[in-house]
């Protein structure tokens, strides 16, 4: 999912809602955190924002410079750890390809599998796939065929949700293979765009941006 969104605000951190605190901070045992300043780290400080990318009108949420912060990073799976525990997840289903990122160290924080769903024709062997709408078209995602048991307990990860057209898509797909999807997670939720109608499972953002 590409961390993007059409007529951006002027100072994007500046209006950022930091959901990554109350229950979900207070949930960590500072005596058990290895890093003690990371329990008033703020993420969004380490979140880069590129305007005109990929194209003309578009802002960019990058992530990449989160990635490069080891304290940052290990915070944020820290925190999607804390919140979506108490679903029980089976597996995480990572969306292409920011949520392979998100997805991977937090199934192996949580002790849990992790699956991949990708766009059409990216997964070798033999793939089961769902086609969704969108404003001008339509696309589709895919997973492979053994990658979810019917009745494991999934919750999907993505590092933005802003539309919600892939995550629908992703939901749809893992209930067409039987999956009880409990919830889903992500980095950034940007407010206004809409995404939340497309998810009928429990949301979690660690920051919201208004769109």
């Amino acid at each position: 999912m590409c961390g993007m969104y059409e007529s951006p605000p002027k100072d994007c951190l500046a209006t950022a809602r930091r959901v990554a605190s109350g229950p979900i901070l207070a949930s960590i045992d500072p005596a058990q955190d290895r890093y003690a300043e990371r329990m008033t780290m703020d993420i969004a400080e380490h979140i880069r924002t590129i305007p005109d990318f990929p194209k003309p009108g578009i802002l960019f949420y990058d992530i990449s410079t989160l990635l490069a912060h080891p304290q940052a990073w290990r915070h944020t799976v820290d925190l999607l750890a804390v919140a979506i525990r108490q679903h029980e997840p089976d597996v995480i289903a990572g969306i292409e390809s920011r949520g392979f990122l998100v997805g991977a160290p937090l199934a192996l924080q949580l002790g849990c599998g992790f699956t991949m769903l990708r766009k059409q024709g990216k997964l070798p062997g033999e793939t089961t796939s769902y086609t969704y709408d969108l404003e001008y078209g339509s696309d589709t995602v895919e997973m492979q065929v053994d990658a979810i048991t019917p009745g494991q307990k999934v919750v999907i990860i993505d590092d933005l949700l802003a539309t919600g057209g892939t995550a629908g898509g992703a939901l749809h797909l893992l209930r067409q293979a039987d999956a009880d999807v409990r919830a889903a997670a992500f980095i950034i939720e940007l407010e206004g765009l809409g995404g939340r109608e497309h998810l009928d499972v429990p949301i979690t953002a660690l920051l919201e941006f208004d769109a």
